[in-house]
């Protein structure tokens, strides 16, 4: 989860040192840290014994997915607070989403349809965090 805060923290910093857009990337990084905690606090209410094998298993994917979706969304809102990118960067980006996508979208059928161990828990989330920064790496590229 911090994981997550740090790069989206270095992805909006970035953006700031861009000089007029700081003021919307300081709302983005301000809505995303407010968010984050806002979903800590609601599942911490809500977290099931780890006896309970099931039920926090389901606690613990709905937690990472909110916070993915927390991240999507502050990605989305960097990215509206950026100038419009020339048609030859935006095909770059497309292309590099699209691989990314087609790559998490190969990593839930892997796991999909079956109880997950804690181990493979671990590695699915750390391979959801490994696509999560390739996204964020496209984006940087397609502004360069």
């Amino acid at each position: 989860m911090r994981r997550i805060l740090m790069t989206l923290s270095c992805l909006l910093a970035a953006g700031a040192a861009h000089g007029a857009e700081s003021a919307a990337v300081q709302r983005c990084i301000d809505q995303f840290q407010a968010e984050q905690n806002r979903i800590e606090r609601e599942f911490r209410r809500t977290r099931p014994p780890e006896t309970d094998r099931a039920a926090f298993e389901r606690w613990a994917n709905n937690l990472h997915a909110a916070l993915n979706a927390a991240g999507r969304a502050a990605e989305a809102c960097e990215r509206r607070s950026q100038p419009a990118l020339t048609p030859e960067r935006l095909t770059t980006l497309e292309a590099c989403m699209a691989q990314v996508a087609a790559q998490s979208e190969a990593l839930e059928r892997r796991y999909a349809g079956r109880t997950l161990s804690r181990e493979e828990q671990s590695q699915l989330r750390a391979e959801q965090l490994a696509l999560h920064e390739r996204r964020i790496a496209c984006d940087l590229a397609s502004r360069r």
